[in-house]
């Protein structure tokens, strides 16, 4: 409410005053608390550590990449960092994870279409906004022939998040399968196909199986990578 300009008291309604009473005692009360939640979305230590402590989302130096799905399961000063771009940005068709930046004020959407049913979706296209300057950034491969392509989906999502199991299930056998071993070759369309390729397995659906029969199911006895 802070950036359209904040309501008094007895315009909430009445369920939300009930709540504002019940756990602040007070309208007041609940909105210094408030402001003191919104301005440590704007500090950069206090981001960089909650992205440290998150229990949800994929962590790398720069930043925490979230499903849009577990964005409610992130610590107060993460939600309120990235409501703060949705509040001035709204709603972004198609992103489905969100890329909350640490070393910058910038919040990312990303767009992975087909993020359920692909095991390896493609990226498709970002905007991105700073927090500082209100400046607007988009990315857009959604014409290139070799996209980068997303790895290891259940590190995205929470633990209820439909699939999850099955995506992770994907990952163990590819780590078996040593598809993993070059990070940055893979990290493209055409790099994991090549990887594919040469391991001599391929995907059907969320399962590793053999690019061609054979008499042993097996790869190294666990792999559980059923043949064609």
């Amino acid at each position: 409410m802070r950036f359209q300009g904040r309501p008094k008291a007895s315009d909430l309604p009445l369920d939300l005053r009930l709540d504002v009473k019940a756990f602040f005692g007070a309208f007041k009360r609940v909105c210094e608390q408030a402001d003191a939640l919104l301005f440590s979305a704007g500090d950069p230590k206090a981001i960089d550590e909650a992205c440290r402590q998150a229990s949800v989302g994929k962590r790398t130096p720069p930043a925490l990449y979230v499903h849009a799905s577990a964005l409610a399961q992130l610590q107060p000063v993460l939600r309120v960092y990235e409501g703060c771009a949705r509040a001035y940005i709204g709603t972004i068709e198609g992103a489905n994870l969100v890329k909350l930046h640490r070393g910058e004020p910038q919040i990312s959407y990303l767009a992975y279409p087909e993020f359920e049913r692909n095991p390896h979706p493609a990226f498709e296209r970002s905007l991105t906004v700073h927090l500082q300057t209100f400046r607007l950034r988009e990315i857009d491969y959604s014409e290139r022939e070799n996209p980068p392509v997303l790895h290891r989906k259940e590190a995205f999502v929470g633990a209820e998040f439909p699939g999850r199991e099955k995506f992770a299930q994907l990952t163990r056998q590819e780590e078996r399968a040593g598809l993993f071993e070059e990070a940055t070759r893979i990290g493209t369309r055409s790099g994991w196909q090549e990887a594919l390729q040469e391991r001599g397995v391929r995907l059907r659906g969320h399962r590793l199986a053999r690019a061609e029969p054979i008499q042993n199911a097996n790869l190294d006895g666990d792999l559980s990578i059923s043949n064609t």
